[in-house]
């Protein structure tokens, strides 16, 4: 019989791992990561000050909503490029699955999006939760899985520029990014892996029917002579 929990006892679950996550945070090591953290997103915002760079920003950002650049660069792949399009899929699912890992990740762990007085966000979000950053991992998904049909130096500058973008728009943390991109390259390896996995099932398979196909091919019975 499957295990039922008490409904009564979820408040208290989620208030013990809520102080945990203080306590963790509150820790002088948490502290000292804290201040690391956020000297790491002052110096990011103090890259582009002009009003134009500032936009420039916000609309290449704007892009990475929900992996949109990514998911239509996969569509566009596909279509086209009809000799390779199981790896252009291949990478669409890479980028669905870091996005979908990544908001799962972001509902548990509920950290909120960075409130600064002097570093007011630029651009508004869908949520207020701030880890893992949903642009660094589905960038760096794809970055990681549409290597092998594009470039792969303009993929990854792509994809960090995407993710730089975030703490540049005060919107997220740089550990935000860096565990957003390091779940989307895990999670595209792990898509990766299972499209090996079934390319060399298919290819033994084959290997295999085209054994059997040889092994039942009959020798033709040689022609007897004229009867004495």
């Amino acid at each position: 019989m499957p295990f039922t929990p008490d409904p009564r006892l979820l408040p208290e679950a989620l208030q013990a791992r809520r102080n945990l996550i203080r306590r963790a945070r509150h820790s002088p090591a948490g502290r000292t990561a804290a201040r690391i953290d956020l000297a790491g997103m002052r110096l990011v915002r103090s890259t582009a000050r002009s009003r134009r760079a500032t936009r420039a920003v916000v609309v290449f950002s704007r892009t990475g909503e929900h992996g949109a650049l990514w998911l239509g660069l996969g569509a566009v792949g596909a279509a086209v490029d009809r000799r390779r399009r199981g790896d252009w899929l291949t990478g669409l699912a890479a980028v669905g699955a870091a996005y979908v890992a990544n908001t799962s990740l972001k509902t548990v762990a509920r950290r909120p999006r960075p409130q600064l007085r002097d570093l007011p966000p630029l651009v508004r979000t869908p949520t207020q939760l701030s880890f893992p950053s949903s642009h660094a991992a589905s960038s760096f998904a794809a970055a990681a899985a549409f290597r092998h049909v594009l470039p792969t130096k303009p993929l990854y500058a792509t994809a960090t520029a995407m993710a730089l973008s975030r703490v540049h728009l005060g919107v997220h943390y740089p550990t935000d990014i860096a565990v957003g991109a390091t779940l989307g390259t895990v999670v595209a390896g792990g898509v990766l892996g299972v499209r090996r996995g079934i390319t060399a099932r298919r290819t033994r398979r084959a290997a295999a029917t085209a054994r059997r196909a040889a092994e039942d091919v009959v020798a033709p019975t040689p022609t007897e002579g004229p009867a004495a």
